[in-house]
């Protein structure tokens, strides 16, 4: 049997057990020299070498960009791939035995897949364009365009640059948020097709703003750009931020008044996994002031862990507390937000490994909401007697509190729908039986989401409240919902900032009740010297 360290105060929690684990607790490695061949606008030959294992592979798993496609015998080193004409993937293999110890990764192969045929048509201007003020908010509306293929999406200009876009051919408004008090501004729209030729713009309608804010947003200033990805982000009580450098494994402080950016330190034992590992989630506790302790959730070579260092004179300073580990790591799906709860714990989500049934296993960390005491211990009233507080998800990267204490997780869903869930003590969330509610979400126990969202329009990862309004940032959607918390269900749903900025990663409160709002537009490979395309935004709010 495999343990569980829990090195705050020396407990051990057992991992996996039963009897196929019991029996084999050794994951095959991992697949090598993974390749592609006869790619054409439909389809694809997956590639790859055999990894080896102590009993035997049983099935590999193959994935692009952390979304399972299709899994085949152990026997087999290829597979024939459906795709989709322009896309652009990557793709990888895990490998997976008959007690259902799952690989690390091979390394990616990018795919970019031509069209079927060549389209130089752009669409029709579209028409009908208003645009209607609401305080310093302005709504844009337009009558559809034509296209010899197919409309895939618009794109809206203000003043003459691009301030949003929107996605799909039904989607024919665009809300443009946080503009200038008594300002006029001109809109045109433009549409594009899936070959991204584009429509000549629009005619111009001119808008002037009111004189003060009237909605949720009332503006947007960019505080910092980066050129890593800043995945964890958390206030000090003296309103400096400390985010983390996802795949540079450092904490900087920013100081919101001049946008002034300090390396604070590197954390030591961290690992990259060539996708979502790295220096993820951040928290401090509310007495940090007198305790000054930053806790971070990280990837190492072997496992994601959660540590706490001391946080003085403005740097990291002496060794980590190792508190939790034995959480298992992969090239995706490895959760990674923390938050202090008003109860004092530390609330942990973890996904699940690329393995959907270690989710619902209650003897492994993977895909579940954990709860530890603050050095590493387990709270006597966790309903396990584990770290576990709630299972059964697939890869949750938001977790926020409302005023009545309760938590809510956001979690990505496969290829079909994302979810928003109020999580409850010891409750089972359904993955991987259910995604969303497609799949067999009607076996007794599953607790259904509170809301879910397309994934082409979420990918959401971070989320927060503020005065019981539910912020959720979109990756894939490129937006930022926003839900009144009524009772137990999410009201007035509403979309900003859509395709203004891009992937939207992390959602933080501020300290003066506004927002800290982070951008992920290189993606999720390694990122360093790479990219110089984040953004960590400042969002004031109004209503």
């Amino acid at each position: 049997m495999t343990t569980v360290v829990l090195l705050g105060l020396g407990v051990v929690f057992p991992s996996p057990v039963g009897s196929a684990a019991d029996a084999d607790t050794a994951p095959p490695t991992a697949p090598a020299d993974p390749r592609t061949s006869n790619l054409s606008c439909t389809g694809v030959t997956f590639s790859w070498s055999a990894s080896a294992d102590d009993v035997g592979v049983a099935f590999y798993d193959i994935y692009h960009d952390g979304q399972l496609m299709t899994s085949v015998p152990g026997t087999a080193l290829s597979a024939e791939l459906t795709v989709v004409p322009g896309a652009t993937w990557g793709l990888y293999v895990n490998a997976r035995d008959a007690a259902g110890n799952v690989s690390q990764a091979s390394p990616t192969v990018t795919l970019t897949v031509p069209q079927c045929q060549a389209d130089t048509e752009p669409p029709s201007t579209p028409t009908g364009v208003t645009a209607t003020a609401s305080g310093t908010t302005v709504t844009v509306r337009w009558s559809p365009a034509t296209d010899n293929v197919g409309v895939t999406g618009y794109e809206v200009l203000r003043d003459g640059t691009q301030a949003g876009s929107t996605s799909g051919a039904a989607t024919t408004s665009f809300t443009d948020s946080g503009l200038a008090a008594n300002t006029r501004y001109r809109y045109q729209v433009r549409a594009r097709d899936a070959q991204a030729n584009r429509s000549a713009p629009s005619t111009a309608v001119a808008v002037t703003t009111g004189t003060s804010c009237a909605t949720a947003i009332c503006s947007v200033t960019k505080a910092a750009t980066e050129t890593d990805l800043p995945w964890g982000l958390t206030t000090l009580p003296d309103g400096q931020v400390l985010y983390g450098r996802r795949d540079a494994f450092e904490i900087v402080r920013l100081d919101p008044a001049t946008g002034t950016k300090t390396v604070a330190g590197r954390m030591p034992g961290v690992a990259g996994t060539d996708g979502e590992g790295g220096v993820l989630g951040l928290a401090v506790a509310t007495d940090f002031a007198a305790d000054p302790w930053l806790y971070v959730m990280h990837t190492s070579a072997t496992d994601n862990r959660v540590v706490r260092v001391r946080y003085t004179g403005g740097v990291l300073t002496g060794t980590p507390q190792v508190l939790l580990t034995g959480i298992p790591r992969n090239k995706y799906h490895n959760g990674g937000r923390l938050r202090f709860g008003p109860d004092g714990k530390l609330y942990i989500s973890t996904g699940d490994g690329q393995n959907g049934e270690w989710a619902q296993d209650l003897s492994n960390l993977a895909g579940k909401v954990l709860r530890i005491n603050r050095d590493g211990t387990i709270p006597s009233d966790n309903p396990f007697g584990t770290p576990v507080w709630s299972y059964g998800h697939r890869n949750p990267q938001g977790l926020a509190f409302d005023s009545q204490g309760r938590l809510w997780e956001q979690e990505f869903g496969n290829n079909v729908m994302d979810e928003t869930n109020l999580i409850v003590r010891g409750g089972n969330y359904g993955w991987p039986r259910c995604e969303g509610t497609t799949g067999s979400c009607a076996e007794a126990g599953f607790i259904a989401p509170k809301r879910t969202y397309p994934v082409a329009e979420g990918s959401c990862s971070g989320i927060a409240v503020v005065r019981d309004a539910l912020y959720i940032a979109c990756l894939r959607g490129a937006r930022l919902y926003r839900a009144e918390i009524s009772g137990d269900s999410l009201t007035d749903v509403q979309q900003y900032l859509t395709g203004t900025y891009g992937r939207l990663r992390t959602v933080e409160p501020s300290a003066d009740g506004g927002l800290w709002l982070t951008t992920s537009n290189y993606g999720d490979k390694d990122s360093i010297a790479n990219n110089s395309n984040e953004s960590i935004f400042k969002v004031e709010l109004g209503r």
